[in-house]
């Protein structure tokens, strides 16, 4: 059984300093520029799970980076891909031991690009280390997860992030749509270790080796990811909205 579970997804929006969620329903925290790739982030942190909102502050960078045997399986190069399509592009599994992992997924017919290592300086000053992994298979290149390896342990990490945490919310599902779909089940469950707890003519639910996240797969015209799911502890009725190319849904604990 591999060691993963899911880590964050990537939200890109076009003007991202001006950008509020209606409502201001989720809290965003500063984050860093990431400087070899021409883009700079802000923070939505549920736990240490978290969505990253992303936008461009030098293209040039970007598109240079993208023609890289590393940078052409970023979230950077799928942005420029999608033609800057505002929305969701990424999705990241987390992993104690990215090493062990390139291994795994080698055994498994999988080739793979790192473990990459990264820096970023945050707002407080410090050094944020991290190491990442991609899968090169070009069949799924929107809705294909890439891994990372963080430098500090988890309890270092909720430590230093707990104030921001957004306690009244879970993240419960992603939703992908795919014209592939019973392709990528299939791939996800050999690859990841997927379970498949629920099925349907158009949808078919995986949920990951750590049992936390669940993810629908949705039969579609094109593959992308859809929406993001949370149960939120202070609400009686389901809530939804739609927000630079992205769905996010709340719905109660009952639901």
């Amino acid at each position: 059984m591999i060691d993963i579970e899911f880590d964050h997804v990537i939200h890109y929006i076009d003007g991202l300093n001006q950008f509020e969620f209606p409502g201001k329903y989720l809290e965003i925290q500063p984050g860093g520029q990431h400087e070899n790739l021409g883009t700079y982030n802000r923070l939505v942190q549920i736990d240490l799970s978290y969505i990253e909102l992303i936008d461009i502050y030098h293209q040039g960078k970007m598109k240079q980076q993208s023609k890289t045997d590393v940078g052409k399986h970023s979230f950077a190069t799928s942005i420029m891909e999608n033609g800057y399509r505002q929305g969701f592009k990424k999705i990241c599994f987390r992993t104690h031991d990215i090493e062990q992992l390139k291994v795994q997924f080698e055994e498994r017919g999988l080739e793979t690009v790192g473990p990459v290592e990264m820096t970023r300086e945050n707002k407080k000053g410090q050094m944020i280390q991290w190491r990442l992994l991609y899968v090169a298979n070009h069949q799924f290149d929107v809705i294909m997860p890439f891994f990372i390896e963080w430098h500090a342990s988890d309890e270092t990490r909720e430590a230093d992030l707990q104030e921001h945490f957004h306690q009244h919310l879970t993240l419960d599902m992603i939703t992908f749509n795919t014209y592939q779909r019973q392709t990528m089940v299939d791939h996800w469950k050999q690859w990841f270790d997927m379970e498949e707890v629920e099925s349907s003519d158009r949808y078919t639910i995986l949920q990951s080796p750590a049992k936390k996240i669940k993810f629908k797969v949705v039969e579609d015209k094109e593959d992308g990811i859809e929406a993001v799911q949370f149960i939120d502890q202070t609400i009686d009725a389901p809530i939804a909205f739609r927000t630079r190319g992205a769905r996010y849904q709340f719905i109660p604990p009952h639901a």
